[in-house]
């Protein structure tokens, strides 16, 4: 005989009982437990409880204290305001039915002398107590554990078989558990038919029990002829090839489960049963098996919409054929358009952090995917797409392209699955001067065209993702990993040379019914090559080119929130010329002079303060994010609440823990059944900064090629024209001397931001 010891599995046991006392406190008589006048349940206790915790028991009883979640409850509440408040009143029928359910709870783990009573306290001003006594009295214990009947096959998997073991409460539930494991272990191993019973013997006047698991194998079995029903787009043929066996092949009870969810992956499935059947059996060795098809529509329409602070408003649509030309193959039409209104809305809070001009205006995407499943195996998808898209980053880059997607999706099993990709993409840059000239020190004209013009992107990415969570909108429980590996060469195609790793993994528990945890955390690398165009020498440039557009950028809605869109991490200033060679007051001198300019020792410190200075992010080639949230249930479930600290730091070359940024916040959810409005407010403590500063250089005024109204105007604003004999030139330029920018040491409302999104933050 071998025993296995494991951890204790009770909580499948508390959400039975929950579940039994829920149903019998709701009978169809009538209301539950109504009162007159109502008293509110100041607090629920349990004494006596060794074997159970008081979070187990509590989950066990629908008897619930009122209460604020934990920020109002040292916010709000504890001043006295009542908002956010969950009330629960006394019933004397549910707290009956509690005692009734912890009994059954504790007897089906062993516990027979069990005696709970309950004890309700007034309190006055309307409030009980309700404290739960128990007394566990002595379990019956587990005194052996034997194997009866035939053997168990050699080889069988045993590990986490036996959720009991010797010394543990004879818990009734723990021992139908163990039945049931061993019997679908040995169903995967072939025994189609095996069956496993148990029972139990305890002496009279003994506390412990000897536990008896009798095994009958049956025949050996394969799997039989394979029945399709219900499909009529689908040919059975091509059903039959995403099935994980084939006829003559040894039964594996777990490959039936993998069957349905092969199935599933057909976008026109949708609903699909594999099971044995029964009415066809001829043998005790051969298990024919039944395959039930419910088949969807042949086309598919989809529209949505959503919005965030940072692209204000977007729309998407989708036209999917989802059995092109047979097979299951799919045939999709996207279109999708953001940055709706941002222009006009840009100055209110729904679209606070949206661009303007250039990065104002509507981004698109447009594309056409074919999707051809089981290539080469079930488990296999070809994909190839075309697309075109205008992308813009608010003070960044305005990108156009063009390009081909062809890839190879493989499902993992569960919820996993990984993802090869080649994207050759034709890309041009728009109004990226500044960040160009800021990020690579390309501040001619020449260079700058050499940079955004029209330039091949051809990298190969792999991609593994698993999801392990209970709500794809709004979890629980669970977690989520991510890992993305994106490489670009030379001999693809490409005109960029760089190796990109990126991590995202995200962590969720339930600390009770109304409160859970999310952790995430995120990780970036790039590592840069060469780059295929011919850029002037410079002094300083850099020599190894990140596209930006591939480059890490952080802060906003969905990152950490104490700062506003991709303005985490290195960042510039840029600024008119013309706003450093003006006065700014009618008895001001000039900021700096031409010859300043020109020489790039002018100083702009003095503007720091005004807003002629526009912040232009230039990002990084490494990143590193940590989140957290407490996020509860308000009132009656439509709101909730959030309490979360975000952590990070975008670096221009290499991560130092030591330059990390640190923000937390409170926020509220709106609840719908697309995923939470929320609405988040953050506080940054980032010290000021000295930021390069770039700006357009000058050249002398020529009478013979320029325009008198081409010469700079250094006159304060609506005061006659003041010009010099110096005109804008077409290069720009890094000042030699840094400002010092952003917002004084100490507390300061402008530190607080504003994030308006749908959707959990992750």
């Amino acid at each position: 005989m071998k025993t296995i010891q494991l951890g204790d599995t009770r909580a499948a046991a508390v959400a039975a009982a929950a579940l039994t006392t829920a149903l019998c406190a709701f009978p169809p008589s009538g209301p539950l437990g109504a009162q007159s006048p109502r008293e509110e349940i100041a607090s629920v206790d349990f004494v006596g409880n060794d074997a159970f915790s008081d979070n187990e028991l509590q989950r066990a009883v629908l008897t619930r204290a009122s209460g604020c979640p934990f920020i109002l409850a040292v916010t709000t509440c504890a001043l006295g305001i009542e908002w956010g408040r969950d009330r629960s009143y006394f019933s004397p029928r549910t707290v009956g039915v509690d005692v009734e359910g912890l009994t059954t709870l504790y007897r089906a783990h062993g516990y027979r002398a069990v005696a709970i009573r309950s004890e309700v306290e007034q309190r006055g001003d309307g409030n009980v107590a309700v404290t739960f006594h128990v007394d566990e009295g002595i379990p019956f214990r587990v005194g052996s554990i034997e194997l009866d009947g035939d053997s168990l096959p050699l080889g069988l998997d045993l590990e986490g078989a036996f959720p009991i073991h010797v010394g543990d409460p004879l818990s009734f539930l723990l021992l139908q558990q163990t039945t049931e494991s061993l019997t679908l272990r040995l169903r995967d191993q072939g025994y189609a038919s095996a069956e496993v019973f148990n029972r139990f013997f305890r002496a009279a006047g003994s506390d412990s029990a000897a536990v008896t698991y009798r095994v009958e194998l049956g025949a050996l079995t394969t799997f039989g002829p394979v029945r399709v029903t219900g499909n009529e787009l689908l040919a059975s043929s091509l059903i039959l090839d995403r099935l994980p066996f084939r006829e003559g092949d040894l039964f594996r009870e777990s490959r039936i489960r993998d069957a349905q969810r092969s199935l599933h992956e057909l976008d026109i499935v949708a609903r699909a049963v594999v099971r044995r059947d029964t009415a066809r059996i001829e043998s005790d060795s051969v298990m024919p098996i039944i395959v039930e098809v419910v088949e969807g529509d042949a086309h598919r329409v989809r529209m949505e919409g959503g919005g965030n602070s940072a692209e204000c408003f977007n729309f998407e649509s989708r036209w999917t054929s989802r059995n092109f030309f047979g097979g299951g193959r799919t045939l999709q039409a996207r279109a999708r358009v953001s940055n709706l209104l941002a222009s006009t809305l840009q100055s209110t809070f729904l679209c606070s952090q949206a661009g303007e001009g250039d990065y104002g205006r509507v981004n698109w995407l447009a594309g056409i995917d074919f999707n051809q499943p089981s290539l080469l195996s079930p488990r296999m998808n070809l994909l190839v797409g075309i697309f075109a898209e205008r992308e813009s980053l608010k003070n960044i880059f305005v990108r156009r392209g063009l390009g081909v997607d062809v890839g190879l999706s493989r499902t993992l099993g569960g919820n996993s699955f990984m993802n090869v990709r080649f994207r050759p993409q034709l890309n041009q840059l728009d109004a990226a001067e500044v960040t160009l000239c800021a990020t690579f020190l390309a501040c001619s004209p020449e260079d700058i065209e050499v940079l955004s013009g029209s330039r091949w992107l051809a990298p190969v990415a792999l991609s593994l993702n698993r999801d392990g969570t209970d709500d794809i909108f709004n979890p629980t429980r669970g977690f989520r990993t991510l890992v993305d590996l994106e490489w670009a060469d030379s001999f693809m195609g490409s005109d960029y040379t760089y190796l990109r790793a990126f991590a995202d993994a995200s962590l969720y528990r339930e600390i009770d019914p109304r409160t859970v945890l999310a952790m995430r955390v995120r990780a970036g690398r790039i590592r840069p090559g060469s780059f295929a165009g011919t850029l002037s020498p410079m002094e300083g440039g850099l020599a190894e080119i990140v596209p930006s557009e591939k480059r890490f950028y952080g802060g906003g809605a969905n990152s950490l929130r104490g700062f506003a869109q991709s303005s985490l991490g290195p960042r510039s200033l840029s600024i008119p010329v013309e706003e450093l060679l003006r006065r700014h007051g009618v008895s001001d001198d000039p900021t700096c002079s031409p010859a300043s300019v020109r020489d790039l020792t002018c100083d702009g410190s003095q503007l720091a303060g005004s807003d002629l200075y526009q912040l232009r992010p230039i990002g990084g080639q490494a990143t590193l994010e940590a989140n957290a949230e407490l996020r509860f249930r308000l009132a009656d479930g439509l709101l909730g609440g959030v309490a979360f600290v975000d952590v990070g730091q975008v670096w221009r070359r290499t991560m130092s823990l030591g330059d990390l940024e640190f923000s937390p916040g409170v926020g509220i959810r709106y609840n719908t059944l697309f995923g939470p409005v929320r609405l988040d407010v953050a506080y940054s403590f980032r010290d000021r900064e000295a930021l390069q500063v770039v700006t357009s250089q000058i050249r002398p005024y020529d009478p013979a090629n320029d325009a008198e109204s081409d010469r700079i105007d250094i006159a304060p604003g609506n005061r006659p024209a003041e010009y010099i004999d110096w005109v804008v030139s077409e290069n720009l330029a890094l000042l030699g001397p840094q400002v010092l920018f952003g917002d004084e040491p100490g507390f300061s409302l402008r530190r607080f931001r504003l994030h308006f999104s749908i959707g959990q933050a992750f």
